[in-house]
């Protein structure tokens, strides 16, 4: 089935945010109708011409994974370009090594000495660090016991250590922030479910005299959430109760969903002020907003409450909170900088209906490639092998075979991996190559994975390789420029990085879902030559199965009808693909059709439209009397 173009009009998200009101049941509910009253007449002191934007996050540039330590690299400093005021806070992972060098021997300088601070009942110790080279001023927070994950921050035996990280840094910040002299006009911009907690907690700070005005905004770079156990409740807000945890419990858990009530104590802790708290972080968070909650692209803000795999495994309990604060989609700009990896001649040209040079390079960049993963043949755990094919400089009479590039963290509850795999041992050998880097990959705890990876690859010698560790930003640069496609066959993706293809020149392949809707403008759906197109996407029949297939193992997906039809839809674009590149001038248009169409990818549009998140959250994220 050919999916419908998708476009998103700026008239969608100003609706939306027009349409967005505080949700006065979810105050009352936490706090009370007398803590709610208290809250109301303190927030009254909030001035929008002195807010101050304190971005937190879990990832940061000594500690990234994925899209959002790439996010917070590039956000906050083109609101500083906007004249916001911005400062980032997150977490001092003392465990992973980059930290600790900039610790010992790097830019990260102690700003605020160890300090107790209690946030009834919960008590910790916390310091902070301050990165003198960031462009935008951060501070990271250390607290003792806590932030211990290696080698990432989120590499966590047990998830519950995850969620101890994420509720005493939300309970810390307010502290932190009184020690740096910010107490007021605060408007905290929380990313993702680990840091929306300080919708909670900002409040309690302010009733316990912390701050004196502080409002939050939420953007959700992902569906993922995290129960809240009765212990935990008491521990961190001072509720008791028995409260039901929910099934989701951090990155790449599976989610049967979550009862949506609240409950109603017998009583508080030393605190008292806050009388009832969800079962789930988002469930506890979201109401408590004072700004529309936003994410990382149109698409996937609607696929979070439409979408047949958000609603029925990952976000089932989230639509009672959805439906008070209906997400609205802003999408991403670029992640990396355009860099010229072409000739103006060779683009001027091809601007023109000429392709030969553009070709001739592509093809000089596929021969780089190619040396590449002749090195890479030596290194410890790489699977099967890719022979040496003709590069797309030749002729039209012996273009060469297409060599499909995938990589990312080996998630196989997202990532759709699996699915080319499946797809591209229906080809007759030699017919492509595909290179494949899962960078997370862990040999125990991915070990059948890594098993039906190489089944796949041992069928089909010379045609695909697996290289399970992370690579050198050079090397994936040069993969990526050398390869004719790049392929994301996501089973969902808030936003995607297919613009890192089509900023080297290299087309991209992908299941049309989320941002990815929004980065590739697929073959097929500019006819009739297709002159505009910068990639391919598919999309299967039918939208039932997801949790058959999600608790399947990776080597019986297949047996699931909905796998099924998403093998055959990846199989007929890897074709089409096939047939792009076996045409000289269609691949050439598409090549310098991808570059070209970067211009729309802008974090100045992405700045604009959430300062008018942060409009709305200063000057209508209260309530009337």
């Amino acid at each position: 089935m050919r999916p419908k173009p998708y476009t998103a009009p700026d008239a969608v998200f100003t609706a939306k945010l027009g349409a967005w009101q505080p949700y006065s049941r979810g105050f009352i509910s936490a706090f009370g109708p007398n803590g709610f009253a208290r809250l109301n007449a303190l927030d009254r002191r909030f001035d929008p011409g002195r807010r101050k934007i304190v971005a937190l996050t879990f990832e940061n540039r000594f500690a990234p994974l994925g899209g959002l330590a790439a996010v917070m690299r590039l956000l906050p400093g083109s609101l500083r370009k906007a004249a916001e005021d911005v400062i980032i806070l997150t977490p001092l992972y003392v465990n992973i090594p980059s930290v600790k060098e900039a610790v010992d021997d790097g830019p990260l300088t102690l700003a605020v000495p160890p300090r107790k601070f209690s946030s009834p009942p919960y008590k910790g110790e916390f310091s902070c660090y301050i990165d003198g080279d960031a462009p935008v001023t951060a501070y990271y927070i250390g607290i003792e016991g806590r932030f211990t994950a290696s080698p990432n921050p989120y590499a966590y035996d047990n998830p519950d250590d995850l969620l101890d990280d994420s509720l005493a840094f939300c309970a810390a910040v307010p502290f932190v922030l009184r020690e740096l002299g910010f107490c007021r006009d605060i408007l905290f911009h929380a990313h993702d479910w680990e840091t929306a907690p300080v919708a909670l907690t900002s409040k309690i700070a302010m009733l316990d005299g912390v701050l004196e005005s502080a409002r939050t905004v939420l953007t959700l770079h992902n569906s993922f959430d995290c129960g809240i156990g009765a212990a935990r409740k008491k521990l961190y807000f001072g509720v008791e109760g028995d409260g039901r945890r929910g099934d989701r419990k951090g990155k790449g858990a599976d989610a049967k969903g979550a009862a949506g009530k609240g409950i109603d104590p017998k009583g508080a802790g030393d605190g008292g002020w806050v009388k009832n708290v969800a079962d789930t972080v988002l469930q506890m968070s979201i109401p408590l907003l004072n700004g529309p909650l936003t994410t990382v692209s149109t698409p996937f803000a609607a696929e979070l409450r439409d979408d047949p795999l958000q609603r029925t495994v990952f976000t089932t309990h989230l639509q009672d909170v959805f439906a008070v604060n209906p997400p609205v989609g802003i999408e991403n700009g670029m992640f990396g900088k355009p860099y010229l990896r072409y000739t103006y001649a060779a683009l001027s040209w091809a601007r023109q209906g000429n392709y030969s040079k553009l070709l001739a390079q592509k093809g000089r960049f596929r021969d780089k490639m190619l040396e590449v993963v002749a090195e890479m043949q030596g290194r410890d755990g790489v699977i099967g092998g890719l022979s040496e094919v003709l590069g797309a400089g030749h002729p039209p009479a012996a273009p060469g075979r297409p060599v499909f590039f995938m990589s990312g963290r080996l998630d196989l509850s997202q990532k759709g991996f699996d699915v080319i795999f499946h797809a591209v041992r229906k080809f007759q050998p030699g017919r492509a190559g595909l290179i494949f880097c899962p960078s997370s990959a862990d040999r125990v705890k991915h070990a059948k994975e890594l098993a039906f990876f190489k089944k796949v690859a041992d069928e089909m010698p010379g045609d695909i390789v697996v290289w399970p560790f992370r690579i050198s930003g050079d090397e994936y640069t040069s993969v990526v420029l050398g390869s004719s496609f790049l392929l994301m066959p996501s089973f969902y993706e808030p936003f995607g990085a297919a613009t890192e293809g089509l900023m080297l020149g290299t087309p991209v392949v992908a299941r049309a879902t989320g941002g990815l809707q929004v980065q590739v403008r697929p073959y097929g759906a500019c006819p009739p030559y297709d002159t505009g197109a910068t990639g391919i996407l598919y999309r299967e029949e039918g939208d039932e199965g997801w949790k058959e297939i999600l608790e399947s193992p990776v080597a019986g997906r297949v047996k699931v009808p909905l796998y099924q039809s998403m093998v055959d839809a990846a199989l007929g674009a890897l074709s089409a693909a096939e047939a792009v590149f076996a045409d000289p001038d269609l691949y050439g248009r598409m090549v310098v059709n991808g570059m070209d169409s970067l211009r729309s990818f802008s974090w100045d549009a992405a700045v604009c439209k959430y300062r008018r998140v942060y409009d709305a959250a200063s000057r209508r994220g209260f309530f009337d009397d």
